[in-house]
This record gives structure tokens, C-alpha cells and sequence, in this order.
């Protein structure tokens, strides 16, 4: 018996659905009876095409290469209120992290936010750079207004550079 999606006619791969239960580990998909606590407490739910539990459901029904290609799995913060709320132990965040790392592997294009950040991180060593904090009044200030310390250097970045490559598989 094949499962199809009458929208799409997109065909389920049972396979598939059975090599992600190998990534999420203890997690267990095929305990979700669709309550949606999950989705309730989401804060990218505005975000979503598909709230968490649609999410489950997805995987459970085999339809991985359509969540995979989708925006669905980025937009997901991984702030773990779902793996908190759901009564069945189930964690659709442990989920759509092993679709981001499925979609990575399979070379679907991720976002270009991810792209920038790590640019970002390997030429100055932080995610975000320092910007300037705006009052309500509209007044700009900048750490040494506020009497922040400042940013610490980081002792080596060439060392730090060479491990972020070796871990990204990349040659620097």
C-alpha cells in the first residue's frame, strides 16, 4: 500500500520516514495523537507553514523530502517549549533539526541568513556584531555610553578559524 498526498500526488517514502527515527533517537514520532500542546506554545508559529504536530505528522506519514525542501524546518527558533509541552515525549524540535541536518546532507539549499551568520563567525569570531542600542527617545548609544565593557577579544582566531573549517569539513 502506498500513501499518496492528494494535493501534490506526491508519493510517501516509508524508508526515509524510518532512516529520520534513527536520527531523533528516543524521541518517538508514532506516539503523537495530535493534541497540538506542542504547536500551542510555539514561538514561530506565526512563521510556519505547518505547526509542529503537522510537522510530526508529516514525518510519521513518510513525506520528508517535502518538509526538507521547505522553509518550514528554518524557521523553527529550537526553543524546545514543544519537547517541554507534549505529554508523549514525542520532540518535533529533535525532528526538524534532523530534517535541517537531512536537507543539508542532500545539498537543498539552506537560507541566506545561515549562510551570512557564518560568514560572519569565521571572519570576526562572534555571531552578531555590536550595534548600538536606540532608547525610546530615539537616542543612540554605544557601549562605552553605557558603561558596558568592552567586547573580548578572541586570543587566537586563527586557531578558531582552523577548527570551525575542520568541523565544517571546509579548506581554509
Amino acid at each position: 500500500m502506498v500513501l499518496i498526498d492528494l494535493m501534490t500526488s506526491k508519493e510517501s517514502k516509508w524508508s526515509s520516514s524510518k532512516s529520520i527515527l534513527s536520527i531523533i533517537g528516543d524521541q518517538k514520532p508514532y506516539s503523537c495523537y495530535q493534541c497540538a500542546k506542542c504547536s500551542s506554545g510555539c514561538l514561530s508559529a506565526e512563521l510556519l507553514e505547518l505547526m509542529p504536530h503537522q510537522v510530526v505528522s508529516m514525518v510519521k506519514l513518510g513525506f520528508l523530502d517535502e518538509i526538507a525542501s521547505s522553509d518550514i524546518i528554518w524557521s523553527c527558533a529550537y526553543c524546545l517549549k514543544c519537547v517541554e509541552r507534549c505529554p508523549q515525549d514525542v520532540a518535533p524540535a529533535e525532528a526538524i533539526l534532523a530534517l535541517r541536518n537531512i536537507a543539508f546532507k542532500k545539498g537543498i539549499k539552506t537560507p541566506e541568513g545561515y549562510r551570512l551568520i557564518l560568514e560572519n563567525v569565521f571572519e570576526t569570531g562572534w555571531i552578531q556584531s555590536i550595534q548600538p542600542v536606540i532608547s525610546r527617545d530615539g537616542e543612540i548609544y554605544v557601549r562605552d555610553d553605557l558603561k558596558l565593557p568592552r567586547k573580548p577579544e578572541i586570543s587566537n582566531m586563527d586557531s578558531f578559524r582552523e577548527a570551525l573549517a575542520k568541523t565544517l569539513g571546509e579548506e581554509i
